[in-house]
């Protein structure tokens, strides 16, 4: 086999991933019937592993040096996507725009402030979500927290 075999099935590991990914996010009953299976999520993961675990076997054989740095860029790209979702990071990045909210609107009261920032960000959840978010979670640091395992999308939630 050849190199571009094992670039190949990367790149389609990579777009089973996302094909994953599109489907998680979408509410239950508006994924298409296939997707609506429990097993779905679990195939569409392993079939994505298999083609990357496969897609580097090949281009190791192939080229071990070309191998390695596809390794290293899958790497690199899966930490920055696990930092940017991070909790320090939605800490960091819901401080910085209250701070940016009170510095427009300083008469502005802090939870307010927390609510229309979330509203802004996410408004699917809905106005009753994001209230009774910002009443039990009524600091930057709980809400970013929360805001962080939201957008994760933890199992029950998604």
């Amino acid at each position: 086999m050849s190199a571009a075999a094992g670039v190949a099935l990367i790149l389609a590991s990579l777009v089973a991933w996302v094909v994953g990914l599109q489907f998680k996010s979408r509410r239950y009953f508006d994924r298409p019937a296939l997707a609506r299976n429990a097993r779905f999520d679990p195939m569409v993961a392993t079939l994505h592993w298999l083609l990357l675990a496969a897609g580097l076997v090949v281009l190791g054989r192939a080229s071990a040096p070309a191998a390695g740095a596809a390794a290293a860029i899958l790497l690199a790209g899966w930490a920055y996507r696990r930092f940017i979702r991070s909790v320090p990071f939605r800490r960091w990045l819901l401080r910085r725009d209250v701070a940016a909210a009170r510095r427009a609107n300083p008469g502005l009261p802090e939870r307010e402030i927390l609510f229309r920032l979330v509203m802004q960000r996410h408004p699917r959840w809905g106005e009753e979500l994001i209230e009774q978010m910002v009443n039990d979670y009524p600091t930057v640091d709980r809400l970013a927290r929360m805001l962080a395992k939201m957008e994760r999308g933890f199992r029950g939630f998604r």
